[in-house]
C-alpha cells in the first residue's frame, strides 16, 4: 500500500492513474477505449492498455521508427505483438497490399489482440496464438499481471512454441522483423533461418540482464545479425540511429535496427546518420 501511495504522489496524472486501477479492478474498463493515431485499442485489462488510457501519447515516440520506415505493400513480421499497437500502426501504413503478421504467445494478451484488430475492422493482419523458438513443442509461460513483461521461463502456463520459418511461409521478401519477447530473441533468431535470408530490417529489443536469465549474451544476438548481414545500430528514440558493433552490451532494454542496406533505409524514412 504504501508502494501504491509513493507512485500516486509522484504520478504525472494521478487522477487518471487512480481511476484506470479503479476500471481495472472492477472491470468497468472494457467500456472504454483509447484513440491512437488511426485506430482505436479497447481498454483490456493489461499493463499497457491501462498505460494508453493513463495516457493516450506515451507510445508515441517508440512507434515513429514504424511509421517512418515502413511503406505501402510492405510484409511485417511482429514477434511479441502484446495487445496490438506496432500490429495496427504497421497495418496502416502498409495498406491493403501489404501485410502483417502480429504473433502473441501468452492465451490472454492473444485474445485482446484479436479484439483490438476485429474492432479496427482490419483486414491486412494475420494474428498467431504462439511461442516462437529454436524448435517446436510445448513450453511453460508466466502469467503475471504485468502481462508486458510475461515470457517463457517455467510458469504456470503451457503454451505451444513453434519455429519462425514455420510459422511465417510467405515465400517473399519482409520488410521488418520486430522482436520483443523479454529475453528469449536468441530462440526466435535459431529458429528464423529462412525469415532473416528474407528481411531488410530487424527491430529487436537487447538487455543483458534478460538474456543472461537464459544462459546467452548480447553478443550471441548481435553476433548472430551481423553474420547474417546486417548493420547494427541503436535506435535514439524518436528518428536517430547511432552505430554500434556487436560487442555492444547494455544491462538494461535498448532498441537495436539492423539494417541490410543503410541507404535505403535513409531513402525510406527520411532519416540522416550522424
Amino acid at each position: 500500500m504504501k508502494s501504491y501511495w509513493t507512485i500516486l504522489r509522484s504520478h504525472r496524472r494521478p487522477i487518471r492513474f487512480l481511476a484506470a486501477n479503479l476500471l481495472v479492478t472492477t472491470g468497468a474498463c472494457r467500456i472504454f477505449s483509447i484513440r491512437q493515431r488511426g485506430y482505436r485499442l479497447k481498454f483490456h485489462p493489461s499493463n499497457l492498455a491501462t498505460q494508453l488510457w493513463i495516457d493516450p501519447r506515451q507510445r508515441v515516440d517508440s512507434l515513429v521508427f514504424f511509421q517512418d520506415y515502413l511503406k505501402s505493400g510492405d510484409v511485417v513480421v511482429d514477434v511479441g505483438a502484446n495487445i496490438g499497437d506496432t500490429v495496427l500502426t504497421a497495418a496502416l501504413k502498409v495498406g491493403a497490399t501489404g501485410h502483417v503478421v502480429g504473433i502473441e504467445a501468452h492465451p490472454r494478451t492473444f485474445r485482446f489482440l484479436e479484439e483490438n484488430v476485429r474492432m479496427n475492422g482490419v483486414g491486412n493482419i494475420t494474428v498467431v496464438n504462439s511461442a516462437v523458438g529454436a524448435s517446436s513443442g510445448t513450453v511453460r509461460f508466466s502469467d503475471d499481471r504485468r502481462d508486458d513483461m510475461n515470457r517463457i521461463d517455467g510458469g504456470d502456463l503451457e503454451v505451444s512454441v513453434a519455429q519462425l520459418d514455420s510459422l511465417v511461409r510467405n515465400p517473399g521478401p519482409i520488410a521488418l522483423l520486430k522482436i520483443d519477447v523479454e529475453g528469449y530473441e536468441k530462440f526466435v533468431l535459431d529458429g528464423a533461418s529462412n525469415v532473416l535470408s528474407r528481411t531488410a530490417c530487424v527491430h529487436i529489443e537487447v538487455s543483458a540482464l534478460h538474456f543472461r536469465r537464459f544462459g546467452y549474451s548480447t553478443q550471441d544476438v548481435l553476433g548472430r545479425l551481423h553474420s547474417e548481414g546486417f548493420q547494427l545500430f541503436r535506435l535514439v528514440e524518436p528518428n536517430g540511429l547511432a552505430a554500434v558493433t556487436a560487442a555492444f552490451d547494455p544491462e538494461s532494454f535498448e532498441n537495436v535496427v539492423a539494417l541490410r542496406d543503410v541507404s535505403t533505409f535513409l531513402a525510406r524514412t527520411g532519416w540522416s546518420l550522424p
